[in-house]
């Protein structure tokens, strides 16, 4: 449906090699022909067989358990701040010679309709009955892949004369690794309900029932995947998805971690992250929400969208809907990794150790 961009074909190509080099390689004399085991080198004992296998059945629980926690969160905090992302839809989707709508402007013209003040939550059950699957699947791969590939990493690269990378260097590569990797296979799922969203959210339909029903008897499948729509998506999610987790990984081994526990400590850590990530990807977000509302507008192309944003208003169009992205982002990732972190706590998620 789309290509991967290059940066994340590297990504791949770079996790393959390191697991390829993570298996020893052992030669009988300085002639002999080496011989590449798929099971660790002096895995002879039953014990060590099953210490080998047990990283991997604690590293598929983990991962288990992170995807129902992160579920659970993502739904908590999509009710939480639904008004702020159906303002800033509106703000980016807004097309008025260049002018963008203030905060009050929006909330005003959405307050203007029907149902009230109630449409600031239009799109609410889709979105969290479609977050809550999809972030359940991107946190529990990332997982998967960060306890796997952190400690193959700390042991090749962390110890590779030809690669000088510190053993928290090897660990940041494999938060940024997963992250991608997480973020791709959750993207594919994340793009029908964020068309489906949207499209309520600016007022093209009254009620989800009637959008389903609609876009399925117009445009079947492909509605619900509007040309550009995977591509944009991805393109705002993964580069999200690696600032944002590399962000709070990093608050959280160097501030939270090293001090008494406390719930105000994850909501610092995760609404910086989410501020920081937000912030930075803010362009992309303005073009896959143009894409996925307005596809037919740009031909269903990337380039396109961004080509005629930047003709409509310039540098600051693609800053659009900032304000209100921030004033949902923020506190949105404020309260989902203190109900991530508390949902952990409660399964008893263990952290790997290489």
């Amino acid at each position: 449906m789309t290509v991967l961009p290059r940066f994340l074909k590297f990504l791949l190509l770079l996790i393959t090699v390191s697991i390829s080099r993570n298996c020893p390689i052992e030669a009988k004399s300085p002639h002999a022909v080496t011989h590449i085991n798929p099971i660790p080198a002096r895995v002879g004992t039953q014990r060590s067989r099953s210490n080998y296998l047990s990283k991997y059945s604690s590293a598929t629980v983990n991962g288990i358990k992170n995807s129902i926690a992160s579920a659970l969160a993502a739904g908590c905090s999509k009710t939480l701040l639904a008004p702020f992302d159906t303002i800033k839809t509106i703000q980016q989707q807004a097309r008025n010679g260049g002018k963008t709508l203030s905060l009050i402007e929006a909330t005003r013209l959405i307050s203007s309709r029907p149902r009230g003040f109630l449409e600031l939550y239009a799109g609410l059950g889709v979105s969290v009955f479609g977050a809550m699957p999809s972030v359940g699947l991107y946190f529990g791969v990332y997982s998967y892949c960060k306890d796997r590939l952190t400690p193959v990493l700390q042991n090749r690269l962390g110890c590779n004369e030809n690669v000088p990378l510190s053993v928290s260097g090897a660990r940041t590569l494999a938060v940024a690794v997963s992250a991608a990797i997480g973020n791709t296979v959750a993207s594919f799922s994340r793009v029908p309900y964020e068309v489906v969203k949207q499209k309520l959210q600016t007022g093209e339909y009254t009620s989800t029932q009637v959008a389903l029903r609609h876009m399925t008897t117009t445009g079947g499948i492909r509605a619900f995947f509007p040309m550009g729509g995977v591509a944009i998506q991805m393109y705002r999610d993964i580069p999200y998805a690696i600032i944002t987790l590399l962000t709070y990984e990093c608050l959280k081994e160097h501030w939270v971690s090293r001090r008494e526990k406390a719930p105000w400590r994850d909501m610092v850590a995760g609404g910086l992250s989410g501020g920081i990530g937000s912030f930075a990807t803010n362009p992309m977000d303005v073009v896959k929400t143009r894409l996925q509302v307005d596809s037919h507008l740009y031909q269903g192309n990337v380039w396109i969208c961004a080509a005629k944003t930047f003709e409509e208003g310039g540098p600051s169009a693609f800053l659009r809907g900032c304000v209100p992205r921030l004033m949902h982002k923020i506190p949105a990732n404020a309260f989902f990794f203190v109900f991530y972190e508390g949902f952990r706590r409660i399964m008893r998620v263990d952290e790997v150790v290489a």
